[in-house]
C-alpha cells in the first residue's frame, strides 16, 4: 500500500499509527469516517453560503437601500500590507546616504539622497509649472503624500518617483571641495573626452579656450595621448601648449591664398619634425615657419618672450 502520497497531516499521523500495529483494515475505517465528515462540513458551508446568497438577492428586490457589497478580507489586509512596506522602503530610501563615487582625472563626483526639505524642492525636481505645497504637507506620510500627488492631474505618474527622494550631484576638486566655475568647466571638457571614447574617431577644436595652461599640459595632453593609443584624435588649436607639448603624430595645416583674383584654400600636411609641408598639389611650406606662425604669433613675438623669460630666469 503507497501512503506517502497522502500529505495531510492528520491523515499521516493515523497512519503511522496503525501500520506499526499492522491493522490495515482499522485504517482505512478510520480514514473513510474522516472523508466523511470533512465532506458533511463541506456540504453544510456549500448550504450555508447559498441561504445567504439567496436570502440577500431576496432582499435586495425588497428594499431600496443601497446595498453593501461583499468585502474581501484577505485582500484588503494583503493591500494594507502592501502599503506598509510602500511607506518602509520610501522611509529607507530618504535617508541620507551616498549612493555613489566616480573619480575623473582627479575630480570626484559624489552622487547623494536625501529627503526634500520643502515643496520649492519638490517642484525643482519636477520641472513644471506646478505648486506641490498642498501635496508636501503629507510628505511624511509617504503613502498619502502619494495619494495626493495622484490626485493632481497635471502631473505625470510616470514621474512621481522624482519627488519622493532628492538626488544631489556634487563635482569636489582634489582638495575635497566643491568646484568653482572654472574647475566645473575644466571636468566637463575632460568628462566629453572621456565619452568620447565610445565613437569612432575624436575630433577637438580648441580646447585652450578658458583654461590656463597647466591644466592643458597635465590634464587634456594626457588623456588625449591616451585616447590616441586607441582611437584618430583630430586636435585644432593655436596654442602652443597643446599643439607643441602633446607630441602629435602628424600636422596637417589650413591655408587661405589668394592667386590672381581667386581665393584657394589648400591643406598641407606632413610629420612634425619633416622640413616641409606638403599640399595636395604639390605646394610646399616651411614647417618651421607653420609652427611658429600658428602656436607662437611668429619668429618676432617667440624671441622677445624668449628673451623676456630669460631676463627673469634665476636673477
Amino acid at each position: 500500500m503507497q501512503v506517502s502520497i497522502i500529505e495531510n497531516i492528520e491523515y499521516r499521523s493515523i497512519i503511522e499509527k496503525h501500520l506499526d500495529n499492522n491493522s490495515l483494515r482499522e485504517l482505512a475505517c478510520e480514514l473513510i469516517e474522516i472523508l466523511w465528515k470533512k465532506n458533511i462540513e463541506r456540504k453544510k458551508r456549500k448550504f450555508v453560503n447559498s441561504m445567504i446568497r439567496d436570502i440577500r438577492e431576496r432582499l435586495r428586490v425588497r428594499t431600496s437601500a443601497t446595498q453593501v457589497e461583499d468585502v474581501d478580507l484577505y485582500l484588503v489586509k494583503m493591500d494594507l500590507k502592501k502599503i506598509e512596506k510602500f511607506e518602509e522602503i520610501t522611509r529607507f530610501l530618504q535617508k541620507e546616504a551616498v549612493i555613489s563615487e566616480e573619480n575623473v582625472q582627479g575630480f570626484r563626483v559624489v552622487a547623494s539622497k536625501s529627503p526634500f526639505a520643502g515643496a520649492g524642492e519638490v517642484k525643482s525636481a519636477s520641472r513644471l509649472r506646478v505648486a506641490f505645497s498642498e501635496a508636501y504637507k503629507e510628505y511624511n506620510q509617504p503613502y498619502k503624500y502619494l495619494r495626493s500627488l495622484m490626485s493632481n492631474e497635471l502631473l505625470s505618474p510616470s514621474e512621481f518617483y522624482k519627488y519622493f527622494v532628492k538626488i544631489d550631484y556634487k563635482i569636489l576638486n582634489r582638495d575635497g571641495y566643491e568646484v568653482s566655475g572654472g574647475e566645473r568647466s575644466e571636468f566637463r571638457l575632460l568628462q566629453e573626452i572621456k565619452d568620447a571614447q565610445n565613437y569612432d574617431i575624436l575630433l577637438i577644436d580648441e580646447p585652450e579656450s578658458s583654461f590656463d595652461n597647466m591644466f592643458l599640459k597635465d590634464e587634456v595632453n594626457q588623456i588625449i595621448k591616451e585616447i590616441s593609443k586607441t582611437m584618430p584624435v583630430v586636435v585644432v588649436t593655436h596654442n602652443n601648449t597643446v599643439g607643441a607639448s602633446i607630441g602629435a603624430d602628424y600636422c596637417v595645416y589650413a591655408s587661405k591664398e589668394l592667386e590672381g583674383t581667386d581665393v584657394i584654400y589648400r591643406l598641407y600636411s606632413g610629420h612634425p619634425t619633416d622640413r616641409e609641408l606638403v599640399s595636395q598639389d604639390g605646394k610646399q611650406l616651411s614647417n618651421f615657419d607653420v609652427i611658429l606662425n600658428s602656436l607662437e604669433a611668429g619668429d618676432q613675438a617667440y624671441n622677445e618672450r624668449r628673451k623676456g623669460y630669460e631676463d627673469i630666469k634665476d636673477r
